[in-house]
């Protein structure tokens, strides 16, 4: 969320930080680490180890770290499932209509007088029976290959689901997704980032039982 990103003020704040970061700033060039300091709480926890270097601070540094380094891996492993299935869904509907041109001028119902074609379907934009099928397809762990993504994904609530669905396998925005539903933008991105906190410690957990 926006009000938990570090602004300038803030940075001059935290001098211990700053002087750290710009005494190696070819590490902090890192994408990695620049997204980790975005977050206020993050780039306090790095002045505070740095300033107070006890155990329990850098154990609370690292401990950020992991889970930020978490979610950013769930994240692109919800990406990738679902791009893979993007790409499969293309080939499935690339084999259905180069398996049928024979069949694309026939009346979809001959007891119809007249009935379309599904040449006539294509020509005013509708889609075909498997388009329509697959499109309709858009529960999200119907996308997971991943035994333990999935898994995590189904203890998510609807409405988590839901807005994880409309945000990874739809493309579209926190701002777009609130004003379909006729909610805030604030209230999308907060069931978000639960609906990813809850999968990422689910995943950790997973991780951690098998490691």
């Amino acid at each position: 969320m926006e009000k938990d990103k570090i602004s300038e003020k803030d940075q001059s704040e935290y001098t211990w930080a700053k002087k750290f970061i710009a005494e190696n700033e070819l590490i902090f060039q890192n994408y990695l680490l620049q997204s980790f300091l975005l977050k206020k709480e993050n780039y306090s926890l790095l002045n505070q180890s740095i300033r107070y270097p006890t155990s329990d601070a850098n154990k609370a540094l690292d401990r950020a770290f992991q889970e930020h380094f978490a979610e950013l891996r769930l994240i692109s492993q919800l990406s990738n499932e679902l791009r893979r299935h993007a790409i499969r869904y293309d080939q499935k509907i690339n084999l259905y209509r180069n398996r049928q041109p024979l069949i694309l001028d026939q009346p979809i119902n001959e007891e119809e007088t007249p009935s379309p074609s599904l040449v006539d379907i294509i020509k005013n934009g509708d889609t075909s029976p498997l388009d329509q099928a697959l499109k309709n397809s858009l529960d999200l762990e119907a996308h997971i290959e991943d035994p333990a993504l999935y898994q995590a994904i189904l203890s998510l609530t609807p409405r988590q689901k839901h807005i994880l669905t409309a945000s990874y396998l739809l493309n579209m925005s926190d701002t777009e997704i609130a004003a379909k539903d006729g909610v805030s933008q604030q209230s999308i991105s907060k069931t978000r980032n639960k609906a990813l906190e809850i999968l990422k410690q689910k995943l950790m957990a997973e991780e951690g039982e098998h490691g």
